[in-house]
């Protein structure tokens, strides 16, 4: 890499640059119960293919400067609490200067824990810049740019020492910029009874109902029609710790999706909404942590479900991620992880095989600073013309929470 661009990051992340008296306190504090905090971040990208183009290739660094603010009410109170927090990334690349671009983000997280009901809410608001890597088309020579805003409200109560209840309602809107990728829209409302087999192990028994609709595209080539659809993912699990060094959760069951489904089109063939039989499948959802060692650790997550795709085609994904931390002391960790995703598309024979792998060095030299440094490899294998691409990605970053 060019040295110009570490010193131009060094700008931002270097330790001298802080104040010399440091207090473990937050920036502001509002009467009892609420504490202000500045969050900021920097980062440097080489990113080998910036577009995720199987031909087109270009290289190009990427930079990002992310001032914030974190509000924390809640401080004192033993049952409730909430979080507000902002960012604005500021996003500039050193070649390919069209790309540049500001991106606010806003959410609020908030909690409450009573003697027998346990809520947890969130609303979100975020502004993108995507290249496709997330197994979407890719948008060639250029970025995708949506806007997504999400509300999530779940809750739980207790019925009885031995049973509880979980009830939820999720809802998720993307809108793209450009008329080539389809806005989606979204609501999931899950219901679940759960059993304590154990004082450290409860089953479970659920209904997930989703429903999704899905605009229509304006490209005239491989584009499709708006349509809707319907989810519903009947399920049994468990959570908690399920072995002595083992913790986590799993639902699994059976899922099915009705829909109007869109007829994939070439620009010259027909347009509308096509009645089809419900597709179905095995449904997974799965997040297990391994304590091997104090020092080690490792995470697994396990995902089958039904999911849309950049230009709003119906896929059937499954996705497996894991990955392994390494506390090499008190102030550096090290981090491995491998990924892979199947997407298949339900009205063509499309298929993409996605895979994911990493390195990473972080180093926490106190509460206040963070720096990291890690390497990202992904390719995608697709037997859809244009679609397979590689992708390397070397990385360096700073955060400071104060």
């Amino acid at each position: 890499m060019k040295l110009k661009h570490f010193l131009l990051l060094a700008v931002f992340v270097t330790p001298a640059g802080l104040p010399i008296a440091l207090q473990a306190a937050p920036l502001v504090s509002i009467g009892d119960s609420v504490d202000v905090f500045f969050n900021g971040s920097s980062s440097l990208e080489w990113q080998s293919n910036v577009f995720s183009d199987e031909r087109g290739v270009v290289d190009d660094y990427k930079y990002t400067v992310s001032p914030g603010f974190e509000i924390n009410v809640g401080r004192g109170l033993s049952n409730a609490d909430l979080s507000i927090i902002t960012r604005y990334d500021i996003v500039r690349f050193d070649k390919v200067t069209d790309l540049d671009n500001e991106l606010f983000h806003i959410k609020a997280v908030g909690s409450y824990a009573g003697s027998r009901l346990t809520v947890n809410g969130l609303v979100s608001y975020d502004e993108n810049q995507s290249n496709g890597a997330d197994g979407n088309d890719n948008q060639k020579g250029k970025l995708s740019a949506s806007e997504t805003t999400a509300a999530n409200l779940n809750g739980e109560y207790t019925l009885s020492p031995k049973f509880s209840f979980g009830a939820g309602v999720n809802y998720n809107k993307r809108e793209y910029k450009e008329s080539s990728s389809a806005d989606r829209e979204s609501y999931t409302v899950p219901l679940d009874i759960f059993y304590e087999l154990t004082p450290k192990v409860d089953l479970s028994i659920g209904y997930t109902y989703t429903s999704t609709e899905v605009s229509r595209t304006l490209s005239g080539v491989d584009g499709v029609d708006g349509y809707d659809k319907e989810q519903h993912f009947v399920n049994v699990g468990a959570r908690g710790d399920l072995l002595p060094k083992l913790n986590g959760s799993f639902k699994i069951g059976f899922n099915t999706m009705d829909s109007d489904d869109p007829i994939t089109r070439d620009g010259n063939g027909p347009e509308g909404r096509s009645d089809r039989d419900s597709s179905s499948s095995l449904g997974l959802d799965a997040s297990f942590t391994y304590l091997a060692t104090a020092k080690v650790s490792t995470n697994l997550n396990l995902n089958r479900n039904f999911d849309v795709a950049g230009q709003g085609e119906s896929t059937e994904a499954t996705r497996v991620d894991l990955s392994a931390n390494y506390s090499i002391n008190t102030r550096f960790t090290a981090t491995a992880n491998l990924g892979y995703t199947l997407r298949e598309y339900v009205d063509t024979k499309r298929e993409d095989d996605n895979y994911r792998t990493g390195l990473s060095l972080s180093y926490v030299p106190n509460e206040y600073w963070r720096f990291s440094t890690g390497y990202n490899y992904t390719e995608n294998d697709s037997n859809s013309d244009g679609q397979s691409y590689e992708a390397h990605v070397i990385n360096v970053s700073a955060s400071l929470r104060y």
